[in-house]
């Protein structure tokens, strides 16, 4: 298995991890407070967030809980990117990649320590490396050990940066985003989340 397939498999991992982390309690003081036993539905907010998956439409492949045929269409006709928005309780948000994610409440909302570009090989593939503040991911990694099986979206700003599955060789300190990113386009990410 090549550098970009090994990075591809593992990024969405430490996305994941890297965005329960950084999620909290929405206070500026860094520190996070798990949303769990709030049953008021959060809006999307500025800065990182991970949030539960609840359901997730690619063009013709959902995923989630056997959903209202209303639901799924909804979620199908929805024109990314989007402004996020409220649909019956969760909050509907894209990602890059066109696909619509229905999301609980925050697990985790923080900051980013550090956000670095870095090239795969000699190609102009770059992604971003991430490390959460310790204390998110500290909190990350205490949210989410009941949570293996479970899908985690990475938010920041009001869209959906990667997402991932909860499995016993998450880890949260640090994570890589991928997408089709070149230098100019990892570097500005870079330069967002640690802003």
């Amino acid at each position: 298995m090549g550098p970009v397939r090994v990075l591809r498999a593992l990024a969405p991992l430490a996305l994941v991890a890297g965005l329960a982390t950084a999620c909290g309690n929405g206070q500026s003081s860094g520190t996070s407070d798990s949303q769990s036993g709030d049953s008021t539905i959060l809006g999307a907010s500025p800065g990182f967030e991970v949030r539960t998956v609840y359901a997730r439409y690619a063009p013709g492949v959902p995923f989630g809980p056997q959903l209202p045929q209303a639901l799924v269409n909804e979620m199908s006709s929805q024109a990314c990117p989007m402004q996020p928005r409220i649909v019956q309780g969760l909050l509907m948000e894209c990602d890059t990649g066109k696909t619509v994610y229905l999301l609980k409440n925050p697990v985790v909302r923080g900051d980013v320590a550090s956000a670095t570009p870095e090239q795969i090989g000699h190609k102009d593939i770059w992604y971003v490396e991430v490390k959460l503040d310790s204390d998110v991911a500290q909190e990350v990694t205490d949210q989410t050990k009941s949570m293996t099986g479970e899908q985690l979206a990475f938010t920041y700003d009001g869209s959906v940066l990667t997402s991932l599955v909860v499995d016993p060789s998450f880890h949260p300190g640090h994570f890589a985003i991928t997408g089709d990113f070149d230098k100019a386009a990892a570097t500005r990410l870079a330069q967002q989340l640690t802003a």
